[in-house]
């Protein structure tokens, strides 16, 4: 064939990869009946995905589906009737689901075998008036932090023996827990702690093993005219630790804003800190690329106005900080720009900041930790004001090599995301090209975006989230989200209000779903 009949075909083909560089490979729909049934979705690789629910107040349900979506099981035990789910936590071997009630003592642990399937539950009791805010498991062992009248709390229960004590949290100065996050390859759980003293915060770092003994600590102090809002630590190998996060002029910090002005990369050798790398939202080459041309100009304008000073533009940002992605010998570091709303409250009508933030969730009381995006945060009250969800408006990516220097940096903008909690939107997948993909849903829709380092391959494309049945119409989405899954492969959900006018007999009408898609990317 000559090069004239070739090059409309490779056209062709080139379009066809192009339009068809993701799609659904199958969806199933869970009927819903008004508010009685919930889910929560637990993505679990390639061993599949579990469905968390509470079909009555004495009960619980987790249903298996494989890589297929096909079911392999079901699974109904009891649980107290004045319990709520709260949380779940996988660590890579078993699940294990959390039932309380608000500012409990007592909490009902359920561990998931995600194999053959079956439970096994466990009754702890821990402090009077505990407001918990994070769960994480490893092995048999629990570790819940949370504060009593204000003050941090972290907690260690050995399941196995039914032992529960309470780790020594106390630091200099007033702390509070930030993150726990468990690292499956050294099996250890890493704990944060923002210190504070005056309006300048330090961040603490300790890892702890399976057993609640402390494996190592390591220490990171903010520069002089510097506050270090949050951390998380990262370690690398065993005398290697990175702690990363966002700082802000000490000056511009208070209880009620935590102002960010940019991200910081500590690393520690032997227990000895080896650099602070301090890199300003000024200095990232797409950080505002959210904003409109006319916006950008002018910050831009203010920005080098500031600079020629030899000074640098304040700025007021709260983030949430992934954890680094390794990629060849540098990380990829990930963090979503967003801000909490709030809306003021008939003092007559009952509620507050606690069951404020309860709203939202498909079911369950969830987590709350105002530590996250504000370390100042005293326990003061918000004056008849309750919380209204966090609002997010972009997310950043940047290139940090080993030295902690910046390479390069690229953004993606929200579409008026919101969500009542405060978790990872973005999904991040580098390619063997030197692509990185960055995913995310928001009203039904799954929304991408492809770079390769500070440049743009494919622009912001919106995927539709369909059902795949002729006539269907996609009236209300309640809850929608989505995250990778394992291979190429993504999973959406979420609740959908569905309308169909013009399908067969056996679709037509209306139907509430909670949905699962497969997709492939």
């Amino acid at each position: 064939m000559n090069k004239q009949k070739w090059f409309p075909l490779l056209i062709t083909l080139c379009l066809i990869a192009r339009l068809t560089h993701a799609q659904g490979v199958k969806r199933i729909e869970l009927p819903l009946s008004g508010s009685d049934v919930a889910y929560q979705t637990i993505l679990l690789g390639e061993k599949g995905v579990l469905l968390v629910s509470k079909p009555d107040r004495g009960s619980f349900n987790v249903q298996k589906f494989d890589t297929n979506l096909e079911k392999l099981w079901s699974i109904d035990g009891p649980v107290e009737s004045n319990l709520d789910y709260i949380a779940s936590s996988y660590d890579g071997q078993a699940v294990f689901l959390l039932f309380s009630k608000y500012r409990s003592s007592l909490y009902q642990i359920v561990k998931v075998n995600v194999g053959p399937g079956f439970v096994e539950t466990f009754t702890i009791n821990t402090i009077d008036r505990f407001e918990i805010t994070d769960f994480k498991t490893l092995g048999y062992s629990v570790y819940m932090a949370g504060t009593v009248r204000n003050e941090p709390v972290l907690i260690h229960t050995d399941l196995t023996s039914s032992q529960t004590k309470i780790l020594p949290s106390a630091i200099k100065g007033s702390n509070a827990i930030q993150t726990v996050e468990v690292d499956t390859l050294h099996r250890l759980v890493n704990v944060c702690f923002a210190v504070k003293k005056g309006r300048q915060t330090k961040i603490v770092a300790r890892s702890y093993q399976e057993n609640g003994e402390l494996y190592t600590e390591v220490g990171v102090e903010p520069e002089d005219d510097f506050s270090l809002l949050n951390g998380r630590l990262q370690i690398l190998n065993d005398s290697v630790r990175l702690v990363i996060g966002t700082y802000g002029y000490r000056n511009m910090q208070s209880s009620t804003n935590a102002a960010s002005q940019g991200l910081y990369i500590s690393k520690i050798v032997n227990d000895e800190l080896v650099f602070t790398r301090y890199h300003s939202f000024t200095d990232f080459e797409n950080f505002f690329d959210y904003m409109s041309d006319r916006q950008q100009e002018k910050m831009e304008r203010k920005i080098r106005k500031k600079k020629e000073a030899g000074d640098d533009l304040k700025l007021n940002y709260r983030l949430l900080v992934h954890d680094l992605v390794p990629k060849n010998e540098n990380f990829l570091l990930v963090a979503e720009v967003f801000y909490p709303e709030y809306r003021y409250q008939n003092p007559g009508m009952m509620g507050g900041l606690g069951y404020g933030y309860m709203m939202g969730y498909p079911f369950g009381m969830g987590l709350y930790n105002p530590y996250l995006w504000n370390p100042m945060y005293g326990g003061r009250g918000y004056n008849q004001q309750i919380f209204d969800g966090f609002t997010y408006t972009h997310a950043i990516v940047a290139d940090i090599d080993q030295n902690g220097k910046l390479v390069w940096d690229n953004s993606i903008s929200f579409d008026n995301v919101k969500s009542m909690e405060l978790r990872e939107k973005i999904r991040l997948q580098p390619e063997a090209n030197g692509n990185t993909k960055l995913i995310y849903s928001h009203n039904g829709a799954i929304r991408s975006k492809i770079i390769k380092e500070g440049k743009v391959v494919d622009a912001d494309r919106v995927i539709p989230n369909g059902t795949n049945i002729e006539g269907d119409k996609v009236r209300k989405t309640s809850t929608d989200d989505i995250d990778y899954w394992y291979g190429n492969f993504y999973l959406a959900w979420g609740e959908q209000r569905i309308v169909n006018a013009a399908g067969d007999p056996q679709t037509r009408g209306r139907r509430n779903v909670y949905y699962l898609n497969k997709i492939s990317f």
